[in-house]
């Protein structure tokens, strides 16, 4: 049985979940991307997915991207909106003849998927994670879509909760959801985290720690309107006047990074970090006590559960998609509306009155059901019990005949 995951472009996290997956799947078990998505953006990722899962990785070069901003094909804006235009995508997927395939989302490459299934009867599942609060702005005709594609969709794998409310707002039966896997590399994480000398660690920790009880409080993600970080910073103004020796360290780059440093240059207890690579993000998980986020809009953001398999305290925000699995108030952490200041400003005065390592115990725990191992298996079972289901179902059939 061979099975395709089709992911035009996926990132380091990733990797230890497809590399679980073949190793399920014998080796059966194949990724195909789009290498003009990396492209200036991620150049290294790009030599590393090849290095990672072998053969088992398919470049498909042959997609071309529109950008509505510029109506080019070859002009790209930083950040705008591109439609992918699969040229002979169908043809690079029969060469390979999976038995499954896995889609991302109902756009993208899923619409000649769909058709790819109904041609040649594979079948088909799709890795989804947006929820009510992503979607609440769908237009009918995006709705109309994702009804109509459900006809020739097997199954879904999603991450929690949230999704599943969603898809059952479509009238999406709920025996065709399965939870999947949007992992964390927990175990890459924590084993950076172990090796990461003491003296060094120490070192990197000063650069932070201001003064006695002071907490050091990370966010880690994009510096945009969408990450609710200018909504922190505000509730810190005030949070800092009862905890002078409190820190914010603030890592990634965005539109919001230049002024908001300008806006905050005053403050030091605010260190703007800009962009870090991903394999050095561990040593920031290392050394904070409470990891936090106030995202206004995330399908189920991946930093929570990095954050959490470290041993850290959680905090995020009730738009979050993965607050209802992941954050249990009052024992691993809190959650927070980032539109009343207010919230913020207590749930960051909580911590200083928890035990931050209990906490952080409950948090690893909470977390392991959502790690590259589990997802990785429940990804697998789900797609076994598929086909055992249609080898069912067909000798059903052919008893049915027999009578």
């Amino acid at each position: 049985m061979k099975v395709l995951y089709a992911n035009p472009i996926f990132l380091d996290y990733r990797i230890p979940y497809y590399k679980r997956l073949k190793e399920l799947f014998n080796n059966e078990f194949y990724v195909m991307y789009s290498p003009w998505r990396y492209k200036g953006r991620y150049d290294t990722l790009l030599e590393k997915i090849p290095q990672q899962l072998g053969q088992n990785a398919i470049e498909y070069k042959d997609e071309k991207l529109y950008d509505v901003a510029t109506h080019s094909f070859k002009k790209y804006t930083v950040g705008g909106k591109r439609i992918p235009y699969p040229h002979k995508l169908l043809r690079k997927i029969r060469k390979l003849r999976p038995d499954i395939i896995i889609s991302e989302g109902f756009f993208q490459w899923t619409p000649w998927i769909i058709l790819y299934k109904i041609l040649f009867k594979c079948k088909l599942f799709i890795g989804y994670e947006r929820t009510c609060h992503t979607e609440r702005n769908a237009n009918w005709l995006q709705i109309w879509d994702r009804k109509i594609s459900n006809w020739f969709i097997d199954g879904y794998l999603v991450n929690g909760k949230e999704t599943i409310k969603y898809l059952t707002s479509l009238n999406i039966s709920p025996k065709k959801i399965h939870i999947g896997g949007m992992c964390a590399d927990s175990e890459g994480l924590r084993s950076n985290i172990n090796g990461f000398p003491q003296e060094e660690r120490f070192t990197f920790h000063q650069r932070f720690k201001r003064n006695g009880d002071g907490l050091i409080f990370l966010f880690t993600g994009m510096m945009i309107k969408r990450k609710g970080v200018d909504h922190l910073l505000m509730a810190w103004k005030e949070h800092i006047k009862k905890h002078p020796n409190d820190s914010l360290v603030l890592v990634g780059k965005g539109d919001l990074l230049d002024p908001l440093k300008k806006q905050y240059s005053d403050n030091p207890s605010i260190y703007f970090e800009g962009h870090v690579e991903y394999d050095n993000i561990y040593k920031y998980y290392a050394i904070a006590d409470v990891y936090i986020l106030p995202t206004i809009e995330d399908n189920w953001s991946l930093v929570i559960p990095e954050a959490m398999s470290c041993g850290l305290p959680v905090a995020t925000s009730i738009y979050n998609g993965c607050h209802s699995e992941l954050i249990k108030d009052g024992i691993n952490g809190f959650t927070f509306d980032t539109f009343k200041h207010e919230t913020i400003i207590s749930t960051l005065e909580k911590f200083h009155h928890v035990d931050l390592k209990r906490f952080g115990e409950a948090s690893i725990e909470l977390e392991k059901p959502f790690n590259t191992e589990n997802c990785a298996k429940r990804t697998y079972e789900v797609i076994l019990d598929s086909i055992f289901l249609s080898k069912n179902e067909t000798n059903e059939y052919k008893n049915l005949d027999h009578l």
